[in-house]
């Protein structure tokens, strides 16, 4: 018997690790539930709903094809040992398979998986679905690792080969086994904050669907349309890959497919960032500690206000694109890109509020909650990351929320309330506008903040003199 475990790889085609079992015989599949696991890792409850669903609609999938899916369900990942080796030994399973997944618990948690497996002489295979290039794969002529994203994304095109865009088929349907499924509901509870499924549906169909609509209609329109937060110029298909229910292969061939200029395509950059992230997670530690990527000769001087902070989080800054930004977080799990660099460099840079307060916050409510990528933003946004925002680049709201949303369009679908005002001062309510709206003041002023990051960070840096732009 061979035993598919599932993580983030909720699909059947360009599945490595399932199409790979299939080849080798009989096939079962499991998924390890870890709800505390989950919650110390800040995992959203909108996330982990999308995560059931999936897995609910992946189920019938694999029944079709004749293949059970197992549930366990224990608290934390060392507990997972003792009830995978219970089910592999109750199937006499000879064969494990499953796709790497790269942050440091997740590699732990494998590392003792494959020890006791092959202590067993249980055989072990692994495989990286989840990037189109393995860690360790794009170096520099040195053999050391990219910290900077340019050449690090014109030696993935350098290195690509175009049968590495070739997508796995879903596995053939085979004979029935003497296994049967269990039922996902009973293994898996409910949460308060369900996510938006009318924006995120979790079938397949579905997923493929917005896949090839978006490939049709706006990859060639997405490096003009992706920065505009009011028009659906994006993919929105973030989720769909934070769970697995697609993969990046597919979305690159889909791309390929239907972008005359597909490796230079905007998008197509996206997804190599995120790849980026990914390489940096599995090769630095630190970073799963949440620690700064680059260190700093001085510690920032974070204020932590909470007076402040709780403004941010709510949506009540007096900056009406911040506060928009974070109603749309709060309301749909998720929030347009532009946006997210927005509200982390004003809590970052503006609030000096340390990064990692705004990172677990992220997590808690994104529906597309993605470690690596989420890290890799936020201390992009806070000047500690590889690659970062250099120290003195501060954004200004008011000029974002002009350039990006010049009518206020978005603005006023997330804050109603300023719905009355003109396209010049929905950036900037007066005092009076903001008292007949009830709208709050700015939480603080921001050339003020500006020059209080600019030196604080300069002292961070070492920096004898306070650069600015």
């Amino acid at each position: 018997m061979n035993l598919v475990w599932l993580r983030n790889d909720l699909r059947l085609e360009d599945n490595p690790a399932l199409h790979y079992a299939s080849k080798q015989g009989e096939v079962c599949c499991v998924y390890t539930v870890t709800e505390k696991q989950w919650l110390e890792h800040d995992d959203a409850p909108a996330k982990i709903m999308l995560w059931r669903d999936r897995l609910l609609a992946l189920s019938d999938e694999l029944a079709k094809k004749n293949i059970p899916l197992k549930i366990i369900n224990v608290d934390y990942y060392n507990d997972i040992s003792a009830e995978l080796f219970s089910l592999i030994e109750k199937l006499n399973v000879d064969n494990l398979f499953f796709n790497i997944e790269y942050p440091l618990n997740e590699k732990k948690r494998d590392k003792h998986i494959i020890g006791a497996c092959e202590a067993r002489g249980i055989t072990v295979h692994i495989y990286h679905a989840d990037v189109i290039h393995p860690p360790g794969r794009v170096t520099t002529q040195n053999n050391t690792t990219y910290h900077v994203y340019s050449p690090f994304a014109r030696q993935w095109r350098k290195q690509l080969d175009i049968s590495q865009l070739d997508v796995m088929r879903a596995p053939a349907k085979q004979k029935k086994i003497p296994c049967e499924s269990d039922n996902i509901e009973t293994h898996w509870h409910c949460y308060d904050r369900e996510y938006r499924d009318d924006l995120w549906l979790p079938t397949t169909k579905a997923v493929q669907q917005k896949l090839k609509r978006f490939a049709e209609s706006n990859i060639e329109q997405y490096k003009a349309l992706r920065d505009i937060p009011s028009i659906p110029g994006t993919s929105t298909l973030s989720p769909y890959l934070a769970c697995g229910a697609i993969s990046v292969r597919q979305c690159i061939a889909a791309a390929r497919e239907h972008s005359e200029n597909w490796l230079e395509n905007t998008w197509v950059n996206e997804l190599i960032w995120r790849e980026f992230y990914r390489h940096l997670i599995d090769i630095y530690p630190h970073l799963s500690r949440s620690e700064n990527f680059k260190a700093t000769k001085n510690p920032i001087p974070w204020q932590n206000d909470e007076r402040q902070w709780q403004a941010w989080c709510k949506g009540e800054t007096g900056y009406p694109i911040v506060d928009a930004a974070m109603k749309q977080l709060i309301q749909t799990g998720w929030m347009h890109n532009r946006l997210r660099m927005v509200v982390a460099a004003f809590l970052t840079k503006l609030l000096l509020i340390d990064w990692r307060k705004g990172e677990a916050f992220f997590m808690r409510y994104l529906v597309d909650g993605d470690y690596a990528s989420n890290n890799g933003g936020w201390q992009w946004a806070a000047s500690t990351g590889a690659d970062a925002a250099p120290y003195f680049r501060i954004f200004s709201p008011e000029r974002q929320s002009q350039r990006f949303d010049p009518e206020g369009k978005f603005i006023k679908k997330l804050l109603p309330e300023l719905s009355d005002l003109d396209k010049k001062s929905i950036h900037t309510p007066s005092s009076d506008q903001r008292k007949a709206c009830g709208y709050p003041e700015p939480i603080i002023d921001y050339k003020f903040a500006r020059q209080r990051a600019l030196d604080g960070y300069a002292s961070a840096m070492g920096k004898v003199k306070t650069d600015s732009e």
